[in-house]
């Protein structure tokens, strides 16, 4: 009875190795079938979701490789319509040259139009047709532009005022027929103000900034007509932004001395904007335009990041700086279009004495001083002034810190009794760089929106859609055009050329990295065919041994049990 519990054992021991070996059979036979190592999580947990995030990866890989060749496709077929248009224009320049010949009669320049219409169309047809999978490319849908950089967001919802003070943040319209002053509490930081009736004149209108600074104001089509002393709109400590929607007109007039300046920067302002913004004193003024009050003092900047801006001081002050007896920090224009023009001030800068002051002869006066003026690139300035500079300092005893004119900024400046851009009448300033270079420097002036690629290539873009041959002296002026239009071509086929190789450089950089990738990704995944087979060929050895032996144990059973019988 004790051997045949012993050779029990014995089998049942045997049997749990069999099935350890035939399970051990399967999975190497599942890796040799499926060349994998790696069939489910459960082979190796770790090793299976790298390589499942490795294949995401190959996935994109492949998927980035076909976008660069789709786009390169693309740009091939603008750089072909680009080279047809090229054609077009070297064929009118010949007709041009051919037109601007006295050997031609009337009647023979008559016949060189009709081709050279029919050619300019040709291009007109070309920009309107090429096209990549039904996508039009060269009708300048796709070119960028560049457009103010708004810093702030706009005030939304309705302001509430109790009396005449805005106590909430939000868009407040000013009835017709309002007279008085604005105050904006003090708190109260994003509000828009626009006009119930922009086409109607308001007669003395102050707005005012709150007491803690930091507004975010919006002017919308406001028109403005003061009589009295008083800044038309006014701000008060630092961190300040005004910006111009529309088209804005604020106006001073009368006989009475006016000491305010017309916008009053307080402790720091920044204006910006896609709007307008008119200036005009005709009065006995003796205030900026943009700028700080008579005797104010303040190390607040004023910074001018675009809008188009019309400024025209009569009298005393500068056009966008200080006022008489008066003193600022800098004046910084990173863009925007500004024609600033005063009589003693500087068009932008400083201001020194009165005019009468300066008819009279007089040289001492209180000394009036700007810090530093910063022209960047994207800015285009027309400064003018009769005894300040054009840009720089004021009159007599009227300073500047320094200026500093980007060498690619649109700049014209104009003194009479001054320099254009430096000292005004026996005024000082410090040094003044007007080739500076500031191709390093960012702006936040100006962004640029739309698609990247700038393909634009009509008649209109290229210039020649008014180029006529059917004369004489037509035709030598269209030879300029023609050539302006190749030179044009020529750059945007060139930019196509450069997109097209910098994507050449993209997809050879995708192919290694997808290469090295799934190479990676094979290490951890893939089985080793021989390893696998070496394994296969064991477990198989020790699934056959332990059936042998278990089919052993159980003869050795069976001849026990018959004994008993």
């Amino acid at each position: 009875m004790a051997m045949t519990i012993m050779n029990n054992t014995s089998a049942m021991l045997t049997l749990g190795q069999l099935n350890k070996n035939i399970s051990k059979v399967g999975k190497d036979l599942k890796k040799i079938s499926s060349g994998m190592k790696l069939n489910s999580a459960g082979d190796d947990a770790s090793s299976y979701a790298i390589s499942e995030r490795m294949r995401v990866r190959i996935r994109g890989l492949n998927q980035d490789e076909q976008n660069v060749k789709n786009g390169k496709a693309l740009l091939h077929v603008a750089e072909g319509g680009i080279q047809n248009i090229i054609d077009e224009l070297r064929s009118l320049k010949e007709l041009a040259l051919n037109s601007a010949n006295d050997h031609n009669t009337d009647l023979d320049r008559a016949t060189i139009q009709k081709e050279f219409d029919s050619r300019k169309a040709n291009i007109d047809a070309i920009a309107s047709e090429t096209n990549y999978n039904g996508k039009i490319l060269l009708d300048g849908r796709y070119g960028r532009k560049r457009v103010p950089n708004i810093t702030k967001s706009e005030p939304t919802g309705t302001a509430t005022i109790s009396g005449n003070t805005i106590t909430s943040d939000g868009v407040y319209v000013i009835p017709s027929g309002f007279s008085g002053t604005i105050q904006v509490a003090n708190g109260v930081q994003n509000i828009e103000i626009r006009q119930q009736n922009p086409g109607a004149e308001l007669r003395d209108v102050y707005i005012v900034g709150p007491s803690g600074g930091g507004a975010n104001i919006w002017i919308n089509n406001l028109n403005i007509h003061n009589t009295r002393d008083g800044s038309i709109i006014k701000f008060q400590g630092s961190n300040n932004y005004l910006t111009l929607v529309g088209d804005n007109t604020i106006n001073y007039t009368g006989t009475i001395d006016y000491n305010k300046a017309v916008i009053n920067i307080g402790d720091g302002l920044t204006m910006e904007g896609e709007g307008s913004l008119n200036i005009r004193n005709t009065g006995n003024m003796s205030c900026a335009g943009i700028g700080v009050d008579q005797n104010q003092t303040t190390t607040g900047s004023l910074t001018i990041n675009s809008g188009t801006y019309d400024i025209f001081i009569n009298n005393d002050g500068a056009g966008i700086g200080t006022s008489v007896s008066s003193r600022m920090g800098d004046i910084i224009i990173n863009g925007g279009t500004i024609k600033s023009v005063s009589t003693t001030g500087a068009g932008i800068g400083s201001t020194g004495l009165k005019l009468s002051d300066v008819a009279s002869g007089v040289t001492t006066s209180a000394d009036n001083q700007v810090g530093n003026i910063i022209i960047g690139k994207d800015a285009v300035v027309d400064a003018q002034s009769l005894y300040g500079a054009g840009i720089g300092s004021g009159a007599s005893r009227a300073h500047a810190a320094s200026i500093k004119v980007s060498k690619d900024a649109d700049v014209t400046a104009k003194s009479t009794y001054g320099e254009d851009i430096g000292r005004g009448y026996t005024g000082t300033v410090g040094n003044v760089d007007t080739g500076w270079n500031d191709e390093g420097v960012t702006y936040t002036g100006y962004i640029w929106k739309g698609n990247p690629l700038v393909i634009h290539h009509g008649t209109k873009a290229l210039g020649i859609d008014a180029a006529s041959v059917v004369t004489r002296e037509s035709a030598t002026a269209a030879l300029g055009v023609i050539d302006d239009a190749i030179n044009y071509a020529l750059d945007e086929i060139t930019t196509m050329g450069a997109y097209i190789s910098r994507l050449d450089s993209t997809e050879a950089n995708i192919v290694t990295a997808n290469e090295f990738t799934q190479a990676s990704e094979s290490t951890i995944r893939d089985a080793d065919m021989a390893k696998e087979m070496t394994a296969y060929t064991k477990s198989n050895v020790l699934a056959q041994a332990a059936q042998s032996m278990l089919a052993q144990a159980n003869q050795t059973s069976a001849s026990v049990l018959s004994l008993l019988q």
